[in-house]
């Protein structure tokens, strides 16, 4: 069922979904006071709400994914944070109020800031007209709470694995082997500390026939170590076992955007092959200096989430915590979605209580390709990753123009070329750069001026020599009829 997210009567719209100011509004409107409710538009499930903090242009908002009862997902921005009323992982129902209108973030007075996004959501999806889809939208209901989301059994598809470290030293990962774990991830250094066990867990790890990389906490140069001499501490552990390498991000010093892109050059410089980052929610979208970055520039995303953190056989935890089907696979850490899951820390392994595992939705062959950036599984898994996806997306619409059919497939449609001349023109007077597409339809508008004064002036110098060439026979005729004419 198709609800309106605010009752009528509480607000009015302000502005639509289209071109605004050279840029594209991608949502509706809806100004109300602060404090207004506003309520789920369909069945869905959250994908983020009050556990998250600053949301880039928005401050707050509430993500929806209702792909299953309407093939939708809904965004709901700049809402009151200390309003939300539901989280990540709650279920919700068409009519339930989750919030209230706020004033957070970019925004020039409080209204609701509304999204719609076809199949597969936000991630991969298209945003689409929310007027168009709110025709004949029934009105909300009443308050209900949140109901948990239920924990599925986990499907097949998937291998399991550990992450160790010195603090393991003992541990035998060919018993884990025989116990149905698939992989191994092992710490080379922490800062400039050496992790001395490395070496032993590799060979016992890869002589099981597990699938292995390693990975480097992260520390902050202001803990004492530079960034350089710790990537060169973590290659001389691995020294003739070197191994692809995951950056684990999680120092409560915090780590800038450039702090982890030169961790990735500097490893790379020496022949590293870096996977991607490693990191828990709250620190990437909190810890992170100067803001949430996206995650694609550093690879893929190991992502890791506790919960309530049970214990038992790694296979029984990965169950408890929602399997294949845990909320956590589609949770988009700097905009993309994790490829290695992180379910928890307190699993049973080879003899040892409270180790970290780790799931990975395909087969071993898959996952060796994830780590060593070959192609020799039989079904290639590793798709573009969503960010990577968006600007494809983007670049597309810069050549063909926005517009896309219900399939999703552009429709050429092309641009407004008065339009994009208007937008160049503005952005260059406010001191801004310009796209591609700007900076040709601003070139061809000059040449289009510069070609008309062109034939104006040629016409103008045409009649000048009309006018010339009349006088001289106007003098011509005066002179033959007074001959003391010169």
């Amino acid at each position: 069922m198709v609800t309106h997210p605010m009752k009528q009567g509480t607000y009015r719209v302000s502005s639509g979904y289209g071109s605004r100011w050279g840029t594209f509004h991608a949502g509706l409107d809806f100004a109300a006071p602060i404090g207004t409710p506003i309520y789920a538009a369909a069945d869905g499930v959250v994908v983020q709400g009050k556990e998250r903090y600053n949301v880039a242009g928005f401050g707050s908002w509430i993500w929806l994914d209702c792909q299953q009862s309407v093939g939708k997902d809904f965004i709901y921005g700049h809402v009151k944070h200390d309003g939300i009323m539901v989280k990540a992982g709650d279920r919700v129902h068409a009519g339930q109020q989750i919030g209230v209108v706020g004033n957070e973030g970019q925004s020039t007075g409080p209204h609701l800031h509304f999204e719609v996004w076809g199949h597969p959501g936000r991630l991969g999806g298209a945003h689409q007209d929310p007027a168009k889809y709110l025709q004949g939208a029934a009105q909300p209901g009443g308050v209900t709470k949140p109901v948990a989301r239920p924990t599925p059994t986990p499907s097949n598809g998937h291998i399991l694995g550990v992450d160790v470290s010195y603090f393991q030293n003992g541990m035998s990962l060919k018993r884990a082997a025989s116990e149905g774990l698939s992989f191994a991830i092992i710490r080379t250094s922490d800062g400039t500390h050496r992790d001395w066990a490395y070496q032993s867990h590799m060979r016992d790890a890869e002589s099981a026939g597990m699938v292995t990389a390693a990975y480097h906490y992260c520390r902050n140069p202001r803990e004492g170590t530079s960034i350089q001499q710790q990537v060169a501490t973590s290659v001389n552990v691995m020294g003739d076992m070197k191994r692809p390498i995951w950056l684990d991000c999680e120092t409560p010093a915090g780590l800038s955007a450039q702090h982890v892109q030169e961790f990735k050059t500097e490893f790379e410089r020496r022949g590293v092959r870096v996977i991607g980052i490693y990191s828990y929610i709250p620190w990437w979208e909190g810890k992170t200096i100067g803001g949430e970055p996206e995650t694609a520039p550093y690879g893929k995303v190991w992502l890791a989430h506790y919960g309530s953190n049970p214990d038992g056989s790694p296979a029984q935890v990965y169950a408890a915590r929602g399997g294949n089907d845990s909320r956590y696979w589609n949770y988009p850490l700097g905009n993309q979605k994790p490829v290695l899951f992180q379910y928890g820390s307190k699993a049973e392994v080879a003899g040892f209580a409270d180790v970290d595992v780790n799931a990975f939705r395909g087969t071993k062959d898959q996952l060796k390709d994830l780590f060593y950036g070959t192609h020799t599984a039989k079904k290639e898994d590793l798709d573009l990753s969503d960010i990577d996806k968006k600007r494809i997306k983007y670049s597309l619409d810069q050549f063909v123009g926005y517009g896309t059919n219900k399939n999703g497939e552009p429709t050429f449609n092309g641009w407004d070329f008065d339009h994009l001349v208007k937008v160049a023109n503005d952005k260059l007077a406010n001191g801004k750069g310009l796209t591609l597409v700007e900076m040709v339809a601003r070139t061809m508008d000059k040449q289009h001026r510069q070609e008309t004064a062109i034939t104006h002036l040629s016409e103008s110098f045409d009649e000048l020599i009309n006018a010339v060439t009349a006088l001289n026979d106007s003098v011509a005729q005066l002179a033959g009829a007074n001959p003391e004419v010169k």
